[in-house]
C-alpha cells in the first residue's frame, strides 16, 4: 500500500451518531506513544466536514489541551453555522471523559470561490540555494537508534543540508544558524488533499533545534492553518520558520508550497521548549 492511501486510511472515521465519530489512532502516525498533533489535526478536519456540506476547512484552529494515549477518541461536532458559500463548527476529541483537544474551522469548497488574485506569495529564495537530491532524509537515528519518529517513515521528508542539525558533531557551535527548516514532502500515491496539508502544516521538527540542538519534547500548545488552494504536484515545498522566544514559548510560521510556485497552505503555531532556562540559559 502506498503512502497516501495508508494515510488515507489511517484517517477513516467511523460515524456513530448523526454528530459523533470513533477513531482508533494509527500508532504508525505517532511521537512515542502519542499521536502526532498534525495528524489528530487531520482526524478532526475530516470529522468536520463529514457534517458540514462545504469540502475543505479554509481556516481553523486547533488548542491541544491534554494528552491523548494510543486507544479509542470520541470526535464530537458543534455545527455553528451554515450558509451558502460556507460553514463553520468545532470539533471536540474526548477520551476517558476528558476534552483532549479541539479544532474550531470554516469551510468552504474551492470550485466555488471566486475573486480577484493578488500580492502572491512565491517559493523562497532558500529553494534555489541547493539542488533537490541534496536535500537530507529526515533520519534522527544517528542520535538513538529508533530515535525517528513513527509518522516520519509515513512520507519522503527530506531536509535542506543546512538544517540537518542532528548530523552536526555534538560539540558544535548552533548558534550561527537560523530557527528555521526547510524541506521536500511525498506522500507516494496521489496529489495531496486537505487531510494531508493539515497533516503537513505540523510535520516538521521543532525549528529552534537548528539553533540551539536536541531540546527534547517540545509541544505545540496551538496550531491555527490557512488551506489556500489544493496541489498540483504530489511534491510539497515546506519552509518553517521562528524568530522570537519569549519565556519559553515561541511563535513558528509554516508555508507550503506546490512545485508550480502555487501557495496551498500556511500556518501559525505556539510552541513551549520545556524548562527552557536550564536547557538555553547557558
Amino acid at each position: 500500500m502506498n503512502h497516501f492511501q495508508k494515510f488515507q486510511d489511517a484517517i477513516n472515521i467511523d460515524q456513530e451518531q448523526a454528530n459523533t465519530f470513533v477513531v482508533e489512532p494509527d500508532i504508525n502516525y505517532f511521537v512515542g506513544n502519542t499521536p502526532h498533533g498534525g495528524y489528530l489535526m487531520a482526524i478532526m478536519h475530516k470529522a468536520l466536514t463529514n457534517v458540514l456540506p462545504h469540502s475543505t476547512a479554509i481556516s481553523s484552529s486547533v488548542q491541544y489541551l491534554d494528552r491523548i494515549e494510543a486507544k479509542p477518541i470520541t470526535l464530537e461536532v458543534d455545527v455553528f453555522k451554515i450558509s451558502k458559500g460556507s460553514s463553520s463548527g468545532i470539533v471536540k476529541i474526548i477520551q476517558d471523559d476528558r476534552v483532549c483537544s479541539t479544532f474550531t474551522g470554516t469551510c468552504s469548497d474551492f470550485h466555488h470561490m471566486k475573486g480577484f488574485d493578488g500580492l502572491e506569495k512565491p517559493l523562497p529564495k532558500i529553494i534555489n540555494e541547493r539542488k533537490q537530491d541534496e536535500y537530507v532524509s529526515l533520519n534522527y537515528d544517528e542520535i538513538t537508534k529508533g530515535f525517528t519518529p513513527s509518522f516520519i517513515h509515513q512520507l519522503e521528508c527530506s531536509i535542506h543540508p543546512d538544517h540537518v542539525w542532528w548530523k552536526r558533531d555534538k560539540d558544535s557551535d548552533n548558534s550561527n544558524h537560523d530557527a528555521r527548516c526547510s524541506a521536500y514532502l511525498k506522500m507516494e500515491g496521489g496529489l495531496p488533499d486537505q487531510f494531508c496539508l493539515s497533516f503537513y502544516s505540523d510535520i516538521l521538527p521543532p525549528v529552534v533545534c537548528n539553533k540551539y540542538g536536541a531540546l527534547g519534547w517540545v509541544p505545540t500548545i496551538t496550531l491555527t492553518t490557512h488551506i489556500r488552494q489544493l496541489p498540483s504536484t504530489e511534491y510539497i515545498y515546506a519552509d518553517f520558520v521562528a524568530s522570537d522566544i519569549n519565556k519559553g514559548y515561541f511563535e513558528q510560521d509554516c508555508n507550503l508550497w506546490d512545485l508550480n510556485g502555487n501557495l496551498v497552505a500556511s500556518s501559525r503555531q505556539l510552541t513551549r521548549i520545556l524548562k527552557s532556562e536550564e536547557k538555553l540559559s547557558k
